[in-house]
Order: structure tokens, then sequence, then C-alpha cells
């Protein structure tokens, strides 16, 4: 075999070899797939992660589609992202991003979906997390609502108990310790939240039970 067939066979051989070890030989075989990230998920389990990606023992590492496992497992609700990860020799790893539980929406049922920031929901409770508000009402109004709660000082976010939406222009939120704040409508935004916290400073309404900043220019304090 002369130097120049060499340069062209040993490549060609070399890759062909290659392919064969990478695509089709036992040696770089799924072993192991391990899961992260579902620790107090709701509902997923490590064996129905598995199960659902599709991966199966014996598949070959290289073929594993990282991409098509990723866009099966984002169809359940309750994973925000998800990230697959192929390890030589034997292992994929499926690395999970749990949305977080933000807000509980009730049900006519009397029970409540947990949902996230944006109002993504993913389980059916019967009783609310510690902490977290409680929504009520028109579920076509939960952007408005959302955007207002989350504009909230963080000092009255954390006391907020429920977020009623009975229409568009009378979202209203009340806070542990009796205070309801009226918001009205999602529109003047700035102005409302700089009254609010002028109302909220005077000591005259310390012992305030009702605001209303539904229009600011005119707010009433009872």
């Amino acid at each position: 075999m002369n130097a120049k067939v060499k340069r062209i066979f040993l490549p060609l051989l070399v890759m062909a070899v290659l392919g064969y070890v990478l695509g089709w030989s036992s040696f770089l075989e799924v072993r192991t797939i391990g899961v992260r990230g579902i620790e107090g998920a709701r509902t997923l389990t490590e064996k129905k992660v598995i199960k659902a990606s599709g991966i199966q023992f014996g598949d070959k590492l290289a073929r594993v589609s990282t991409g098509s496992v990723a866009r099966t497992l984002s169809k359940y609700p309750e994973i925000a992202r998800v990230e697959i990860n192929r390890r030589p020799l034997h292992t994929v790893e499926i690395l999970v991003t749990l949305r977080s539980i933000d807000v509980a929406i009730a049900t006519t049922k009397g029970r409540f979906l947990l949902g996230d920031s944006t109002g993504v929901t993913f389980v059916e409770v019967s009783k609310v997390p510690r902490g977290i508000p409680v929504v009520t009402g028109d579920r076509r109004f939960l952007d408005d609502g959302l955007d207002i709660y989350y504009s909230l000082p963080e000092k009255i976010k954390t006391r907020v108990d429920t977020i009623a939406l009975p229409s568009n222009a009378s979202i209203a939120f009340s806070l542990r310790g009796g205070l309801t704040i009226l918001w009205g409508s999602a529109n003047d935004l700035e102005a409302k939240l700089t009254v609010l916290a002028a109302l909220l400073e005077a000591p005259e309404n310390k012992r305030a039970r009702f605001i209303d900043i539904a229009t600011p220019l005119t707010p009433t304090v009872r």
C-alpha cells in the first residue's frame, strides 16, 4: 500500500471504527440512568421520569437524542426545565428543574391548584402549603392579579393571604393581620404603589382594616 493510498484509507478506516464503536458496539451503551432535581416533586418520581424519557438500558449512548428527550419531559407541567447529559462511558443524566410553588388557585370543588409565579398549575391539593397566597375568583384576570402581587413591596407581599379576582376592575388583597387592599384594575400601577406606601406610613392608618386605592387620587381608608 503506497503512501497516498494510506493517507486516504487510514482516516476513513479510523472514522468507520469510531462510528461503529460510538453508534453500534456495546462499548458505549447506556447502563446507568440518573435523575437529579426531583426532590420534593408532587407529581413525579425517578422511575416515572426514566420511563417517560424513553431511554432504555442498552441503548447506544451516542444515539440518545438529548433534544428529543428534553422536549418529551418538558410536557410534564411540574417541570420548568430539563437538561440531558451523556456521561461516558455508560451514563445518561437527566437534570430536572421543578416549578416553584408560588400560588394556590381555589377551585369550585373546594380544592386548590398549586402553580408557579407565571400561573402555570401542576397539581391539585386539599390543603394550601403554609405562606402561599390563595387566588379566588375569575382566572381570566390571573395575569393582572399576579403582576400586581409581584410588584408589591416585600413587606406587604409576604403578608398577602388571598388574591381576590371578582373582576378585572376590583382586584383585592387580603393580608394576614386583617388588612384588605382594594386595588382595582392593573392600571396606574406606579401611582397606586406610591399612594399605598404613603397611606401605610401615616400614623393615623396604623389600625386601618380597609384601604381603597382603585382610584389613587381619591383613596379611602377605614
